[in-house]
């Protein structure tokens, strides 16, 4: 199995530093890691919600303003690459860099504001990549597992093979183009009879989606013998566990590889639902940046928990990023 990711909790002497920036629909995310006999080790990270897809489901480019909280944050990740000498590097982009219209504009400005140079990714390799950066999670006890990654402008389903000794294999993949910041712009100024039937038609086409995988790739059988696992590498995975756990502040180190079982799901999200926009907003573990993005990303796992409602489902903080890390320090 993969070795992990560790942070570094004092002074290390790496024999290299590498660096992943995942430029994400919702979010822009950077990792900084010493590579040592022992893996790679987390030495500085950056987090900041973007939005770069708000006006993607709608206009189908990436707007002005997003624009510029993306070179924004892009130039901080430049500042912070600049106190390490990097000896590998990898940036990519996905879904909204993927779609938008305006695309090779965008990608021009990133290279001229901030020196990046961003690698629009397939959603083959985004699938490939979360499940790289969250496999130790994994039991190779069970022969298979499902994953699922919810993102800012689309949602990807995995269904892989698991062995003791090496990455798990995907077998087969969907990707759907449903994510929780294109969600929130369909939603945006609807009324709430309207927001509530539109959640509940995305429930629907990601259910009859992960069916159609389930369908082809003959999965029924093993959920009756119950050799599959179920893992999230999503924000809403992680925030449905923080909501499950009251915390007072967002906590990845108490929230990653914990397992939610069907009644505390249920019972989670029934109360994610109860909650006005201000409760919602007022929340530690949700916020004003994922205020309206919350329930759109609890329709999709809905959809998906229909067709796969395996107990535990295994909660994973990891995605694109932790495994560009591993990858690069393997390399």
């Amino acid at each position: 199995m993969a070795s992990s990711i560790s942070s570094v909790q004092e002074e290390v002497r790496p024999l290299d530093y590498v660096a992943a920036l995942d430029l994400g629909t919702s979010t822009c995310r950077l990792l900084i890691a010493a590579v040592t006999p022992e893996g790679p080790q987390i030495v500085d990270s950056f987090v900041r919600v973007i939005r770069l897809g708000d006006e993607l489901a709608t206009k189908g480019h990436i707007s002005e303003d997003a624009t510029m909280r993306a070179l924004s944050a892009l130039r901080a990740c430049t500042q912070k690459l600049r106190k390490y000498k990097i000896k590998r590097l990898r940036c990519v982009a996905t879904a909204a860099c993927r779609d938008a219209s305006n695309r090779d504009l965008f990608l021009k400005r990133v290279r001229i504001s901030s020196g990046l140079e961003l690698e629009v990714i397939s959603p083959a390799e985004e699938a490939r990549l979360a499940i790289v950066g969250c496999a130790d999670l994994l039991d190779t006890s069970t022969r298979y597992a499902i994953a699922f990654d919810i993102g800012g402008g689309s949602t990807e389903i995995m269904w892989m093979e698991l062995f003791a000794d090496k990455l798990p294999e995907i077998i087969d993949w969907t990707s759907l183009p449903l994510g929780v910041i294109t969600a929130a712009e369909t939603m945006r100024s609807q009324s709430p009879e309207v927001i509530k039937a539109f959640l509940q038609e995305m429930r629907a086409a990601v259910a009859k989606a992960a069916k159609a995988l389930c369908d082809r790739s003959f999965i029924h059988p093993h959920l009756r013998q119950r050799n599959v696992q179920l893992i999230g590498t999503s924000g809403t995975i992680t925030t449905l566990a923080a909501l499950h756990m009251n915390l007072d502040y967002y906590d990845r180190r108490r929230v990653s590889g914990m397992g939610l079982g069907p009644e505390t799901i249920r019972k989670t999200i029934a109360s994610l639902y109860a909650m006005t926009l201000e409760e919602r907003l007022l929340h530690p573990c949700i916020g004003p940046m994922r205020t309206d993005l919350v329930l759109g990303g609890v329709a999709i796992f809905e959809g998906i928990y229909d067709v796969f409602p395996i107990d535990p489902v295994r909660v994973a903080d990891r995605g694109v990023r932790e495994g560009l890390i591993m990858e690069l320090g393997r390399a």
